[in-house]
């Protein structure tokens, strides 16, 4: 058999994450499952397994990134299970998706993350959410503006500027 046969094409989209001066501070990384993607039909456990498999070990992380970091999103299990560990914590940031329960577990895990020098970020957080018990272990919050008033984000960004 040849090796090419059974080569399964890897695509991934890099999204820049600008500074308050717009310059590059780092990369999204987002699985995608064919090269015309906009979007990621797997979601979960999987997509962001195959961003840290196929993407980051096969192409390498300073080819995606140029050495600044890599923002990932990353699940319940993935957080719980330590994923995060094959990658070094300067290169990596954490993301916690919105649909992530701060439960006792997740909380714990987020700390010893933290001790093992992971930045976190809360994804499309929402004020009163369940995220919010997040918020001492977040180095970064991203709120969708699209879906939020110019004064709410203001006002979002006020409480959170420190």
């Amino acid at each position: 058999m040849d090796l090419q046969d059974t080569l399964v094409p890897m695509y991934v989209a890099r999204q820049p994450i600008l500074d308050h001066a717009s310059r590059v501070y780092g990369y999204e990384l987002l699985y995608r499952d064919r090269a015309d993607a906009t979007d990621c039909a797997d979601t979960g456990d999987r997509a962001t397994a195959r961003v840290l498999t196929d993407a980051i070990l096969s192409l390498g992380l300073e080819t995606l990134t140029s050495g600044k970091p890599a923002f990932v999103n990353f699940t319940r299990e993935l957080i719980l299970n330590d994923a995060a560990s094959v990658l070094p914590a300067h290169s990596l940031v954490i993301e916690i998706q919105h649909d992530t329960a701060a439960d006792a577990e997740v909380i714990e895990a987020c700390k010893r993350l933290r001790a093992h020098g992971y930045a976190l970020t809360l994804d499309n957080f929402v004020e009163g959410d369940h995220a919010e018990t997040l918020l001492p272990l977040a180095t970064f919050v991203k709120v969708n503006v699209m879906a939020v008033s110019n004064e709410r984000i203001a006002a979002i960004a006020r409480r959170l500027g420190p």
